[in-house]
């Protein structure tokens, strides 16, 4: 075992920060808080957003194809737009988009 695997790593924690246009491919999120922050433009293909939290989360244009155990709660506690792209399991229908900007 690795000594890595071995002990407990933090939590991501960013809040409120200007993420916009990242890379977020394949990135684990189990637990993270990243309310509050402008991740517009970025993606997040294949991301696994367990227990994420994402109130306030600005995903305008944001591409979460693939993206592993999203809920339409976490969605809807964030700001999306007509171009944010959404995980084929998800119902857009169901949530409140923002205006475009």
């Amino acid at each position: 075992m690795s000594i890595v695997a071995s002990r407990t790593l933090p939590k991501l924690r960013l809040r409120n920060v200007f993420l916009r246009r990242t890379d977020w491919t394949d990135a684990d999120l189990t637990d993270a808080d990243i309310s509050g922050t402008d991740v517009s433009n970025a993606s997040f293909v294949g991301a696994d957003f367990t227990r994420t939290n994402l109130r306030g989360t600005i995903l305008r244009g944001a591409d979460l194809s693939g993206a592993r155990n999203l809920t339409l709660e976490q969605l809807q506690s964030a700001v999306l737009d007509e171009t944010t792209t959404l995980p084929d399991y998800i119902d857009r229908s169901k949530l409140t988009l923002a205006p475009a900007e």
